[in-house]
């Protein structure tokens, strides 16, 4: 886990730069505010020996793997936009940069996802946020990534587990989908590393600090400890995201409802479902659905 516990290391040690790497292993990185048992299925993830890891920093819950090329920016608050959309737009230019460069035309969409010009499919989840006194900002380029995988460690009913599946498929790309084939790590990471030195002043060094190495391990411990993991946020998931604009939402009595800029796109699970296909989503969708659950 090496890949997340990283940048925090050096962010809290007062190292500045930019990490560039592919993770060993196959974990789930968490949000600061996700509230893990209501989000994930730690059983899942523990049957399937995924790990969990629960970041310092915002974003949503990201499947790490082999595979994938994640860019973690450490730098001083103040060459940094005070507004966080500000500072998502500006941070994210060398990543677009160097998608085009691979030949994949990318474009921002707020607040924190890079998706296919064409296709509006996600291609790169972003996440930021104060670590002692530096702004720190993650993102990652997805090589390659299974839908199949990641559907299967969020928290929802069996039966309704084919929509986080179909969702996924249809909402998020990667660059052997779009390109037809492997890039190497060594490809990415070059293209990330010239396009983020056009617009920052950036020494090359291909060691980690050792005393960021250590207090990496340390960090380890802490970020994937019970405690760390189950800690109450206060924050409840009445949707799970696919990606901006896209949200499945799973109700009681096998009931579920993909909702795509504020407008339903799928309904099953009840009588009348296919009626609210088409209709903007907001509480009285779901109080219309409840007297039809049976339950």
């Amino acid at each position: 886990m090496l890949s997340t516990t990283l940048f925090h290391a050096m962010a809290e040690l007062g190292y500045e730069g930019l990490v560039l790497c592919e993770p060993e292993d196959t974990y789930l990185s968490l949000g600061y505010f996700d509230y893990a048992p209501q989000l994930i299925d730690v059983q899942k993830c523990k049957s399937l020996g995924i790990g969990i890891i629960r970041r310092q920093i915002g974003g949503g819950a990201v499947l790490l793997a082999p595979g994938q090329v994640f860019y973690q920016f450490i730098l001083p608050k103040r060459l940094v936009p005070f507004k966080v959309e500000d500072a998502y737009r500006k941070l994210s230019e060398p990543v677009i940069r160097a998608y085009g460069r691979l030949g994949v035309e990318v474009v921002y969409r707020p607040i924190n996802d890079l998706v296919v010009k064409k296709s509006q499919r996600k291609i790169s989840g972003q996440g930021a946020g104060d670590i002692g006194k530096y702004f720190v900002f993650v993102g990652n380029v997805l090589v390659d990534f299974s839908p199949e995988l990641m559907a299967e460690l969020f928290a929802a009913p069996e039966g309704l587990r084919h929509l986080l599946r179909e969702s996924l498929q249809e909402n998020l790309s990667w660059l052997k989908r779009e390109l037809g084939k492997n890039l190497s790590f060594e490809e990415v990471a070059s293209m990330l590393l010239e396009e983020f030195s056009k617009d920052f002043e950036l020494e090359v060094s291909h060691e980690a600090p050792e005393p960021a190495l250590e207090y990496a391990e340390k960090l380890r411990l802490e970020m994937t400890s019970e405690d760390t993991l189950m800690e109450d946020t206060g924050r409840r998931h009445k949707f799970i995201k696919i990606r901006e604009g896209v949200y499945v939402r799973l109700l009681r009595g096998g009931a579920g409802l993909v909702i795509k800029d504020g407008i339903v796109v799928h309904a099953e699970g009840f009588e009348g479902a296919n009626e609210l296909i088409g209709k903007a989503y907001d509480d009285k969708v779901e109080e219309l659905i409840y007297p039809n659950l049976g339950a």
